[in-house]
């Protein structure tokens, strides 16, 4: 009795061991594969979003703060400042950031920024006016969503903005409060340097021609039919692939 005792606790113990070193090794297996299959699952929704994403972009003063939440609304999604967001998060202003850690890393903020919003459906997001110059950022706006472009010409943005303290890139040496004239010089510079990529939207609309809501009713249209005829491509490509 006692050899087969003795017997018996030996399988248990030898089987215990086998089943720790295979639990072990599924465990490995699972967790070198985990990377791979999240990469994939953030493509595929990626893809899923493509058109569940309004991104709004546009120079300070073209209306993307006035007319997206009005624009979120008559598209039945929610609005999001992306400015707003960074400063809720950090506890800083826009101003205060570029101060005292500069324009890269603010960039940088903004990218972080954008990463977490893209994971979420159905939403007007409203972008800094420097956001697409950043290589990064403006390759996942596009591969991401909708992308809207609010135009104003530089005498009207110059108009808007002569009077704001909070925009740290029409400001001069030391802070100094620009003249109309001189924002208005500063404004066609740097337009020379983003309209590329602004104009490289898939929807733009002029916000100075027209009252808001009017606007808003165009940028509805616009959105809905641009969306209805991508959808339909991508469905005919994909039946085409199935073939």
């Amino acid at each position: 009795m006692a050899r087969e005792k003795r017997r018996n606790e030996a399988i248990q113990t030898f089987l215990g061991k086998r089943y720790r070193i295979f639990f072990i090794f599924v465990k490995l297996c699972t967790t070198c594969a985990e990377p791979k299959v999240k990469q994939r699952d953030f493509e595929q929704s990626v893809v899923k979003k493509e058109h569940t994403l309004i991104f709004l972009t546009g120079f300070s003063g073209s209306g993307k703060s006035t007319i997206g939440p009005l624009l979120a609304n008559s598209l039945g999604y929610e609005f999001v400042d992306l400015d707003q967001s960074i400063e809720q998060r950090t506890g800083k202003t826009i101003t205060r950031i570029f101060a005292e850690n500069g324009e890269k890393f603010f960039r940088d903020l903004e990218l972080h920024t954008l990463k977490g919003l893209i994971e979420q459906n159905n939403l007007v997001i409203s972008l800094g006016g420097g956001v697409l110059e950043n290589d990064q950022s403006y390759a996942l706006i596009q591969k991401s969503g909708t992308l809207v472009y609010l135009k104003s010409p530089s005498k009207t943005l110059a108009r808007r903005l002569c009077n704001k303290t909070d925009r740290p890139l029409l400001k001069g040496e030391k802070g100094r409060k620009l003249s109309r004239e001189e924002i208005e010089d500063k404004i066609t510079k740097i337009l020379a340097k983003r309209e590329p990529r602004y104009t490289s939207a898939e929807i733009t609309v002029e916000t100075d021609v027209k009252r808001i809501g009017s606007t808003v009713e165009e940028l509805t249209r616009k959105i809905e039919r641009y969306v209805r005829n991508a959808s339909a491509t991508t469905g005919d490509q994909e039946s085409k692939g199935k073939m």
